[in-house]
């Protein structure tokens, strides 16, 4: 079987039209009519029905089924491309979230350094809902990920280290940073700065508001963890961050939450199911694990 016809295929579904396709990979539009005659043979079934009269096209049951199954099969070829392009750097494309990189890198770089590893990583900082596709896509090799579920996924192999909590954040001259925890449903009047839809935060926000019955008010979003800090301590708002986000350096006050159930943050080390094993990445991984312990 032809991969071509495979890509020719695909694209008809899309476009339903023999001559854009056939402009899009520069090629005659015989070859494109060719390579569907071909796989019509090969499955003994029409894939495509063409009204000439209205130069329609209409894809079959059988059609569509295989529009599906190439999708997969092009997605895994191009990951495979890039993971075998990826063997010839050498290094590890290691992802990690600024919340998550804050708290562990410092510890795990001191590791790295007396390993002689440090050479081998190549550190790649986005938030945990995009770090999955990357991993999906083969960008990366492993990430550690924030979540507040399990994370379940065919293409990826999780290994959970840690759960944290959420809290409220506030500034020291807030009137709740006297408090020493806070019901959710008691900050209806209160104004939220939160981080945006690249991390799992709101996720776990919204979780809590539906759980306390109100729409608390957000006045600003933003993925930048250090901004978002500046504002709780100008007392622009308040916030909602796991309970590794924030120092002692950043002068804020967290406060638990009482609510029950609630949300928790879910610190896993996550690679492709696929993934190729070297002994640098066994060792990273090792490393890690000791970290979590």
């Amino acid at each position: 079987m032809n991969l071509k016809d495979l890509e020719y295929f695909q694209r008809l579904v899309k476009e339903r039209n023999y001559t854009k396709v056939a402009e899009a990979f520069k090629v005659s539009q015989p070859t494109v009519t060719y390579a569907v005659q071909r796989l019509e043979e090969i499955f003994g079934t029409k894939l495509i029905y063409r009204d000439q009269s209205h130069k329609q096209l209409t894809i079959t049951p059988a059609g569509q089924i295989l529009s599906q199954h190439i999708s997969t099969i092009l997605h895994e070829l191009y990951v495979a491309s890039t993971e075998i392009n990826r063997l010839k750097d050498e290094k590890i494309a290691f992802g990690l979230p600024p919340i998550i990189g804050n708290y562990y890198f410092p510890k795990l770089s001191t590791q790295l350094f007396e390993h002689d590893l440090m050479n081998q990583i190549n550190l790649v900082d986005a938030g945990s809902i995009d770090l999955v596709t990357m991993l999906q896509r083969g960008k990366i090799d492993l990430a550690l990920l924030g979540s507040i579920s399990p994370i379940r996924d065919h293409q990826l192999n999780s290994h959970l280290l840690i759960e944290k909590n959420f809290m409220i954040v506030v500034s020291p001259q807030h009137p709740l940073a006297q408090r020493k925890s806070v019901a959710f449903a008691e900050l209806k009047a209160e104004n939220f700065v939160i981080l945006n839809e690249h991390y799992v935060h709101p996720e776990a926000f919204k979780m809590m508001a539906q759980q306390a019955g109100f729409e608390p008010t957000i006045i600003y979003q933003n993925n930048n963890l250090n901004i978002l800090k500046g504002m709780i301590r100008e007392q622009v708002g308040i916030g909602f961050l796991t309970e590794i986000a924030v120092n002692e350096e950043d002068h804020l006050v967290c406060l638990p939450i009482e609510d029950t159930p609630q949300p928790h943050f879910l610190i896993s080390l996550v690679q492709r199911d696929t993934a190729t094993s070297s002994s640098i990445r066994q060792e990273l991984i090792g490393l890690i694990n000791q970290l979590a312990l």
